[in-house]
């Protein structure tokens, strides 16, 4: 498509720019999880009922739409509110939707996660263990293929994913927040008032050859073996994932959150790709290495690519257990 002659598209006799979508590679702090395209929005468009708040004014209907700003380029202008009239309120409501559609394809194609629901695993117990995983990984294994101090996480961003979510306005990220909030009690009357405890155990990887991984990460489980962690990570998943603001990833067990914690990453190669490095040894010799056990208190919003003080990613909002 010439950039100086994009297609339009008309709307109610207002005249749009359909512009290119270009993806780009970025690094994700959880190779793992592959920026997704979202499915679009489909509604009927054809109906006269509609509990938008649809506003009259002299022989015309109009409502006002607010757009992040990081995705109105997409639409029209610069302004992050758009304001739609129409003879009809179905009229109004059709072109209301079409715009709320393409800014939810443009969200899940293009925009990148922003931020995450997490668990950390960065207890003292935890973060010891691991530190002697690292260093024995380092003494006996630094002949295999990409093994360096440089693909080892950061011990203090040990950490379970649980849904990626792309937060664009202060509203989406205090609507997150609300939503993580909400669960609260169906998770305490879960619980049962008794401490979430779980353990990371031996080591798995993402791909299909030992010998060219590119994430190594520890297995969790649950001390009481009740599934409680899994059903709230399931929940959750669902819970975000049904909202405008959350992403359920793809995997072969769609029904389960895969629960682990990512140890080791390859270093970062070309096209955002991660180089694969050789776990065969340390597949072998950690399948039933205890890196500690911890007791569930936190969920968090995470934001991505921060630091707080603890070294942690720092949080937006965080759910006390």
């Amino acid at each position: 498509m010439d950039i100086l002659k994009p297609k339009l598209v008309w709307i109610e006799g207002r005249c749009y720019r359909q512009l290119p979508i270009r993806k780009t590679e970025i690094e994700h702090e959880e190779d793992e999880f592959i920026q997704p395209m979202k499915p679009q929005i489909r509604r009927d468009e054809d109906f006269e009922d509609t509990d938008l708040s649809v506003k009259h004014q002299g022989d015309k209907f109009f409502i006002v739409i607010t757009i992040p700003k990081e995705l109105i380029k997409f639409i029209i202008g610069s302004k992050a509110d758009i304001s739609i009239t129409g003879k009809s309120v179905s009229s109004v409501v059709r072109a209301y939707h079409r715009i709320e559609n393409i800014v939810e394809d443009v969200r899940w194609r293009v925009m990148e996660y922003t931020h995450f629901i997490s668990i950390p695993m960065n207890d003292e117990n935890i973060i010891e263990k691991y530190l002697k995983f690292k260093d024995d990984v380092l003494r006996t294994c630094r002949g295999s293929t990409g093994i360096s101090e440089q693909i080892f996480i950061s011990p203090a961003e040990l950490h379970l994913t649980i849904v990626m979510l792309t937060l664009l306005t202060k509203r989406e990220k205090e609507e997150a927040a609300a939503i993580l909030q909400k669960t609260r009690n169906e998770i305490l009357q879960l619980l049962d008032r008794k401490p979430l405890q779980i353990e990371i155990k031996g080591v798995e990887y993402m791909n299909d050859e030992p010998e060219e991984v590119r994430i190594l990460y520890g297995k969790v489980q649950e001390k009481e073996n009740n599934n409680c962690l899994q059903i709230i990570a399931n929940k959750l998943a669902d819970t975000f994932s049904m909202s405008p603001l959350g992403r359920k990833e793809a995997s072969d067990d769609p029904n389960n959150v895969k629960l682990h914690v990512t140890l080791m990453r390859g270093k970062p190669g070309v096209k955002g790709y991660r180089e694969p490095f050789d776990a065969s040894q340390i597949l072998e010799k950690y399948a039933n290495y205890s890196f500690g056990q911890t007791t569930v208190s936190q969920i968090h919003v995470s934001i991505r690519f921060t630091s707080g003080k603890d070294s942690y990613y720092k949080p937006f909002y965080v759910l006390e257990l």
